[in-house]
């Protein structure tokens, strides 16, 4: 008996599906099976998925893609899915979900694929919000802009720096907001708002770090693994004293021709046009 020949029939098929949600290099897998779920990973090794009372809607297909939107319903206690009730990321969650038959262990087929949007609470649940792949479809692709500030991500492929050569290793003294707050002393050593814009690194997670006063960053999301690290510190076996705990923090840009030059010196890639004139050259009137 093959998936082919139970999806095929009428009455006798029992599915079951797989949530694989990667984020960089982490991966998280659950089931919505009652029991915790084994296969063989692509290297021989064995994948563990994860029990959850995750369900999703309908998925529909459809030549709209507004209409490829799937919706994903946690209970409100799960904590992964809360962890999206915070602004996202800047690396994308894609979500594979994968549906088998009880009657075929081992056989599975990829059912939708997409990235996490967003999510909101709903009474005691967490609603997850995700849209297909082929939503990326609907994009223009990218193009030059003509504006004063630059049109270049920071550490970009247009930007040109190199993040490696501007990472600052940093000691977490404190945290709150379950990591949204941070204290970390060597931040101090420069100006107010000099990492602001900027990215912290902690293990294979990155942040968005939108404002720096001192010791004190704020980061656009809370960071729960980073919390529950300081919390609940790794022991040296050798001295019985707690590990500190290390992140990496890079400088920000506020993307103006002067910041450029002064902070990077790499004005030579500024992608913005500083000289644009107020008025519009084509309203008219003079702009001299």
């Amino acid at each position: 008996m093959t998936y082919a020949s139970i999806e095929a029939s009428v009455a006798e098929g029992r599915p079951y599906f797989l949530y694989q949600f990667v984020e960089g290099d982490q991966v998280w897998r659950f089931t919505s099976r009652a029991t915790a779920w084994t296969s063989a990973g692509s290297g021989g090794d064995t994948i563990t998925w994860e029990p959850a009372a995750v369900a999703h809607g309908d998925v529909v297909q459809t030549s709209e893609i507004e209409r490829g939107r799937l919706e994903l319903t946690w209970p409100l206690s799960h904590p992964f899915a809360r962890r999206f009730l915070g602004p996202l990321g800047n690396t994308p969650v894609t979500l594979t979900i994968f549906r088998g038959h009880e009657q075929v262990l081992g056989e599975t087929v990829a059912h939708w694929k997409g990235r996490v949007v967003g999510a909101e609470a709903e009474g005691q649940r967490i609603l997850l919000q995700a849209e297909s792949i082929f939503s990326t479809l609907r994009r223009a692709g990218v193009r030059a802009k003509y504006q004063r500030l630059c049109r270049h991500a920071l550490y970009g492929r247009g930007c040109g720096l190199d993040i490696a050569l501007y990472w600052l290793t940093g000691t977490v003294t404190a945290v709150s907001g379950n990591a949204s707050s941070l204290t970390i002393p060597e931040a101090s050593a420069e100006p107010a708002g000099w990492y602001r814009g900027g990215v912290l690194r902690f293990g294979a997670q990155l942040g968005f770090i939108t404002g720096h006063a001192g010791a004190s960053l704020m980061l656009s999301r809370p960071m729960p693994e980073l919390a529950a690290a300081l919390a609940a510190p790794e022991i040296d076996p050798e001295t019985g004293t707690p590990i500190p705990v290390l992140v990496d923090i890079a400088p920000g840009c506020d993307l103006r021709a002067a910041t450029c030059a002064a902070k990077f010196g790499n004005l030579a890639n500024f992608g913005g046009f500083p000289e644009i004139p107020g008025r519009n050259p084509f309203g008219g009137s003079s702009i001299v």
